[in-house]
């Protein structure tokens, strides 16, 4: 079968806005009036259809401001600057556009050099921060939080540290946030996040956390749940070695809302039961949060049918990523599946062909991570067609035909029989769809094998592949057009032998 740096300039800023839809606006819409360092206005629109403009407009009552403007999209979008009297200024495709301007009024159009429908984000802001502060002393001043603050700055030259204050109002956070998740991140680098807080009856500043790689690639991020009225402090340096500075990254606190579950569900008897989000009893949903006296949640789980289950674990909204480990067990304690990281990160999902009865989830905190940890925990019933595998299946020309129904699960119960042995399975698709293809343990077994999975089209050329999604095990998802196409099974090592499952679902 065949295979086949521009720097960014130093700013702080401080989110006073509300997010805004647009669509199809003829009358520019009023950004704001910068009137305050600091201050930033943030939108959220779409381009509907080819061509299409959106228009925006905002006051400086200050001569000299230097402004910044961010239009961001996952295709190509561009903002364009003008006067009052429409004269053109300046124009960003990618990234940001900084200008120095006098007092009045100013226009941004937001369009598409590639006449695109697309949604995007657009931010413009004042706020620039002021050097230096390499020390506590010199910690540049955030003020008390009234929103989310974002920080854009550099680690030059290597070995520079950066140092942050900011508190939080003697009435709490704003609106209903019960917690700040603090990040870095940016184009490349490595940082470490210190968290200090200022200790009243010494009257300086300890530390109390710190992070170094929990966030994006080799980034940073650290969630705290202060009291009303707590002073913090911030340190970030590099990590890397050798040291060779940061040219850019960025720095966001951000106040959000966490769902607490309900306490104590610490032991199987204790189990919250999971109530159905649908009259059918097939769907599932709860959030909570796992710390330090409290590193494991138990939950009660109850299937009317048999049928395939997918649990799983993921981020609540807005409150990042994290490492979970996902346990299912029968009411008398019997192991059935476990799983520890999902492809790139770390939450968890396992997928087992269910008989009707009662059963134990579990979701505990992983041993390296910070707590605390929100979760959000979600099953889904469906019902499943298991098949058993038919040798000889080695090449395409022997390939097993699977009869597979759009929407239907098809769990095919296979193995690698002896060294070296290859799967092949073929099947049709009779319309447009997103299918994914997993392997994993038999039922009732909890052992992890290493395989890898790859998808060809009707001509023989790879399309998909996966070696390590799920543990050991391969998982590949995949929007495929109508048509023939064929799955590869293989073990890693090729002197194993192993019996294993391919589960087929789609999600449209």
């Amino acid at each position: 079968m065949k295979t086949n740096r521009a720097s960014l300039p130093l700013f702080v800023v401080l989110i006073v806005g509300l997010a805004v839809t647009l669509a199809g606006q003829s009358e520019p819409q009023f950004l704001g009036t910068f009137s305050e360092p600091f201050t930033t206005f943030a939108v959220s629109g779409d381009l509907t259809h080819p061509g299409e403009l959106d228009w925006y407009t905002f006051d400086i009552v200050s001569d000299a401001s230097t402004i910044f403007i961010l239009a961001e999209s996952d295709n190509s979008v561009r903002v364009l600057l003008f006067d009052s009297d429409e004269t053109y200024l300046d124009t960003a495709s990618s990234g940001y556009l900084e200008a120095v301007l006098d007092a009045g009024t100013y226009l941004l159009r937001i369009d598409s050099g590639e006449s695109s429908v697309l949604d995007y984000s657009l931010i413009v802001l004042n706020g620039i921060e002021t050097e230096t502060n390499d020390g506590l002393a010199e910690s540049t001043d955030l003020g008390e939080l009234s929103g989310s603050v974002q920080l854009f700055a550099s680690m030059l030259p290597a070995g520079d540290a950066d140092f942050y204050r900011f508190s939080v109002s003697e009435s709490g956070l704003p609106g209903n946030a019960n917690a700040l998740l603090i990040r870095t991140g940016g184009p490349a680098g490595d940082s470490v996040v210190v968290l200090y807080q200022f200790n009243e009856e010494e009257d300086r500043y300890l530390p109390t956390v710190s992070d170094d790689d929990s966030g994006d690639s080799y980034w940073s991020q650290l969630l705290v749940r202060p009291e009303p009225g707590d002073r913090f402090a911030l340190r970030i340096e590099e990590t890397a070695f050798p040291l060779e500075g940061i040219d850019t990254y960025s720095l966001s606190i951000l106040p959000v809302a966490l769902v607490v579950d309900e306490e104590p569900n610490n032991t199987s008897t204790q189990a919250t039961r999971l109530a159905p989000i649908n009259e059918a009893s097939t769907e599932w949903m709860v959030e909570g949060i796992l710390d330090v006296s409290d590193a494991i949640d138990f939950f009660a789980l109850t299937v009317q049918d048999p049928a395939l289950v997918q649990i799983a674990t993921e981020a609540q909204n807005g409150a990042g990523d994290y490492d979970t480990l996902l346990s299912l067990y029968t009411p008398e304690g019997d192991l059935l599946a476990e799983s520890d990281d999902v492809g790139e990160g770390g939450w968890s999902r396992v997928s087992l062909s269910l008989e009707a009865g009662d059963y134990i989830v579990t979701i505990e905190m992983d041993d390296y991570e910070t707590p605390p940890l929100p979760y959000r925990l979600t099953a889904v019933a469906t019902s499943v067609r298991t098949v058993s595998e038919n040798e000889p299946n080695d090449t395409d020309e022997t390939s097993e035909l699977v009869e597979w129904v759009l929407g239907d699960a098809l769990l095919i119960e296979a193995a690698i029989g002896v060294a070296g042995d290859v799967d092949s399975f073929k099947f049709e698709l009779a319309e447009a769809t997103t299918v994914t293809f997993e392997t994993g343990p038999r039922n009732g077994s909890t052992d992890s094998n290493d395989t890898t999975l790859a998808i060809y089209d009707e001509d023989l050329w790879q399309i998909g592949y996966n070696d390590d999604a799920i543990g050991s095990w391969s998982r590949v998802e995949q929007e495929l057009p109508a048509g023939t196409y064929y799955i590869v099974i293989e073990g890693y090592f090729g002197d194993e032998t192993f019996d294993y499952s391919l589960l087929i679902t789609s999600t449209d």
